[in-house]
């Protein structure tokens, strides 16, 4: 095996808490993390180690002989970091503090709440409000301060004077009912798209730049024949025949399996669009609002050989 001097210290703590409790499940517990993102640092670590850290089994995991070195090498430095975060964690758990965010509604139904039933497993004297914001009002309130962050969709305009970090990323696809079913297995350019009634959201949203951009590019203008506030309401809007939709895929996927409206194919590609975490960079966060911003950036994995720790280990 070899040198790992620049692994990141996340993927030893996972490692070693996994090693500590013989259990993925207890150990994402503890870590306040979800089972799979676990099961991705031990894989990680053990593609870039080139070997098999655990043995899986009904009953957990156990080490393997090139596990228990690694955990021989790695435990003491482990304890000592454990210790103190949970000095750290004591402090901010026993805070009475108060998190504000801003969220768009994609944003707030499909990324956030997971993480805030983790959060307040983890932190739970610290009072959460959360507020349905446009994406302009989102950014005034980042600039008055009255929101420790906002989460939002791409694009983004305006954002020059703010810190911006991709947290997620999802597919917009088109959806109709069942009176434009002969197009179902039919691959549709722009053109002839235009020739069908388009439901879309509003101008000025984040959603209908996205679209007006992705057809202006191609020489052609969206012109929407129905026009909404809200992405909830184009898939039932294509139930009722009304036209057809464009919208997030997770928007529509409810009404894909229960409703039968279709997807449509076309001959141009659509790219996936990205959640983004917005702060001021002028504001100080307090320590649960740094707690939880580190638990949403850590939704999509850094990269494993993201910086040194110095660690002097050898494998």
């Amino acid at each position: 095996m070899q040198n790992l001097m620049e692994i990141s210290f996340d993927y030893y703590k996972v490692f070693y808490e996994v090693a500590r409790s013989h259990s993925i499940t207890l150990a994402a517990s503890h870590l306040c993390l979800t089972q799979p993102t676990v099961t991705k640092y031990i894989k990680n670590l053990e593609a870039v180690l080139n070997c098999q850290l655990f043995l899986r089994s009904q009953k957990g995991v156990s080490l393997t002989s090139e596990g228990q070195r690694l955990y021989r090498q790695i435990s003491h430095p482990c304890q000592q970091m454990g210790q103190a975060q949970e000095v750290i964690r004591e402090y901010v758990t026993n805070q009475d503090g108060r998190i504000t965010i801003s969220a768009t509604e994609l944003t707030m139904r499909y990324f956030l709440l997971p993480f805030m039933e983790r959060f307040q497993h983890c932190f739970p004297n610290v009072k959460l409000q959360i507020h349905a914001h446009s994406f302009p009002t989102a950014i005034t309130s980042l600039r008055e301060g009255t929101s420790d962050f906002a989460l939002s969709i791409t694009p983004l305009d305006n954002c020059y004077d703010f810190e911006v970090t991709q947290v997620s990323d999802f597919q917009d696809i088109l959806i109709a009912g069942s009176r434009y079913s002969y197009l179902e297995n039919r691959i549709l350019s722009m053109e002839e798209i235009l020739t069908y009634p388009i439901i879309s959201m509003e101008t000025g949203t984040a959603s209908r730049r996205f679209w007006d951009t992705l057809f202006e590019e191609q020489g052609y203008e969206l012109t929407p024949n129905i026009e909404l506030n809200s992405n909830d309401l184009i898939a039932p809007a294509a139930v009722h025949n009304l036209g057809i939709g464009l919208v997030p895929f997770k928007f529509a996927r409810y009404y894909l399996i229960n409703y039968g409206i279709i997807q449509l194919n076309t001959d141009f590609f659509i790219p996936k669009r990205q959640i983004c975490l917005i702060r001021n960079p002028l504001h100080p966060l307090t320590p649960p609002v740094q707690a939880l911003i580190h638990m949403l950036k850590g939704s999509d994995l850094d990269p494993l050989l993201s910086y040194s720790t110095d660690s002097g280990i050898n494998l």
